[in-house]
Protein backbone atom coordinates (compact mmCIF):
# COMPACT_ATOMS: atom_id res chain seq x y z
CA UNK A 1 0.00 0.00 0.00
CA UNK A 2 1.13 3.49 -0.90
CA UNK A 3 1.21 6.26 2.16
CA UNK A 4 2.20 9.86 1.24
CA UNK A 5 1.63 12.54 3.37
CA UNK A 6 0.08 15.43 1.75
CA UNK A 7 0.34 19.06 1.97
CA UNK A 8 -2.30 21.58 0.59
CA UNK A 9 -1.67 24.92 -1.19
CA UNK A 10 -2.66 28.16 -0.89
CA UNK A 11 -5.43 27.54 -3.05
CA UNK A 12 -6.59 24.54 -1.42
CA UNK A 13 -5.07 22.29 -3.96
CA UNK A 14 -3.44 18.51 -3.07
CA UNK A 15 -0.97 17.05 -4.94
CA UNK A 16 -1.89 13.25 -5.42
CA UNK A 17 1.29 11.10 -6.00
CA UNK A 18 0.94 9.40 -9.70
CA UNK A 19 1.43 5.79 -7.72
CA UNK A 20 -2.00 6.50 -5.97
CA UNK A 21 -3.51 7.77 -9.17
CA UNK A 22 -2.16 5.04 -11.59
CA UNK A 23 -3.84 2.72 -8.71
CA UNK A 24 -7.35 4.78 -7.48
CA UNK A 25 -7.71 7.50 -10.76
CA UNK A 26 -8.14 10.76 -11.14
CA UNK A 27 -11.64 11.84 -9.78
CA UNK A 28 -12.48 11.43 -6.12
CA UNK A 29 -15.68 12.04 -3.70
CA UNK A 30 -13.90 13.78 -0.64
CA UNK A 31 -16.33 12.41 2.28
CA UNK A 32 -15.88 14.68 5.94
CA UNK A 33 -16.55 12.34 8.72
CA UNK A 34 -15.79 12.78 12.44
CA UNK A 35 -12.57 14.49 12.72
CA UNK A 36 -10.92 13.79 9.25
CA UNK A 37 -11.85 13.44 5.35
CA UNK A 38 -11.62 10.41 3.45
CA UNK A 39 -11.07 10.11 -0.48
CA UNK A 40 -13.22 7.70 -2.37
CA UNK A 41 -12.37 6.70 -6.12
CA UNK A 42 -15.01 7.75 -8.52
CA UNK A 43 -15.52 4.81 -11.02
CA UNK A 44 -15.56 5.97 -14.79
CA UNK A 45 -19.36 5.62 -15.15
CA UNK A 46 -21.30 6.12 -11.70
CA UNK A 47 -24.80 6.18 -13.20
CA UNK A 48 -23.84 2.89 -15.14
CA UNK A 49 -22.64 1.38 -12.27
CA UNK A 50 -25.71 1.97 -9.81
CA UNK A 51 -28.27 1.27 -12.45
CA UNK A 52 -26.69 -2.30 -12.04
CA UNK A 53 -26.55 -2.48 -8.67
CA UNK A 54 -30.15 -1.22 -8.55
CA UNK A 55 -31.32 -3.93 -10.73
CA UNK A 56 -30.18 -6.71 -8.08
CA UNK A 57 -31.79 -4.99 -5.63
CA UNK A 58 -35.75 -4.33 -7.12
CA UNK A 59 -37.00 -6.08 -4.13
CA UNK A 60 -35.54 -4.78 -1.14
CA UNK A 61 -37.14 -1.39 0.52
CA UNK A 62 -34.69 1.82 0.03
CA UNK A 63 -34.55 2.36 4.02
CA UNK A 64 -33.25 -1.00 4.56
CA UNK A 65 -30.67 -0.57 1.61
CA UNK A 66 -30.00 3.28 2.99
CA UNK A 67 -29.89 1.94 6.45
CA UNK A 68 -27.15 -0.73 5.49
CA UNK A 69 -25.07 1.69 3.15
CA UNK A 70 -24.93 3.82 5.89
CA UNK A 71 -23.52 1.25 8.27
CA UNK A 72 -20.93 -0.26 5.88
CA UNK A 73 -19.57 3.03 4.74
CA UNK A 74 -19.00 4.23 8.78
CA UNK A 75 -17.78 1.06 9.65
CA UNK A 76 -15.08 1.65 6.47
CA UNK A 77 -14.39 4.71 7.48
CA UNK A 78 -14.05 3.59 11.72
CA UNK A 79 -11.66 0.91 10.49
CA UNK A 80 -8.88 3.87 9.06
Amino acid sequence: MVHSILKMEKTGKIYIPKKIRRKYGKKFFIVPYKDRIVLYSMPDNPVEDLIKIGESLKDIPIKEIRGEVYKKAYNEIDRH
